[in-house]
């Protein structure tokens, strides 16, 4: 398995291959995670748009796109009854 030049720099220090992937899945479940429970609530719509796509650029950084219709399932469901 080949690591990408913009990986390195979050895996540098680790101490063993181990470290290094635990850092990497990491990185990608807590994107993941906080992608899919994002919810708009308060925030403006312009906000909240710019969150999605602040962690969309943070999961294809890291090698793990997301594809657009999961983008857009992601994004309506949390818009909430609102948006309905």
């Amino acid at each position: 398995m080949n690591v990408s030049d913009s990986m390195t720099v979050h895996i540098q220090n680790a101490k063993s291959p181990k470290q290094a992937w635990d850092t990497l899945v990491k990185m990608y479940s807590t994107n993941t995670q906080e992608l899919h429970n994002l919810q708009k609530n308060k925030m403006n719509i312009s906000d909240y748009s710019t969150k999605v796509k602040n962690l969309l650029d943070v999961l294809a950084f890291i090698g793990a796109p997301v594809d657009d219709e999961d983008l857009m399932v992601i994004t309506l469901n949390g818009l909430g009854k609102d948006y309905s």
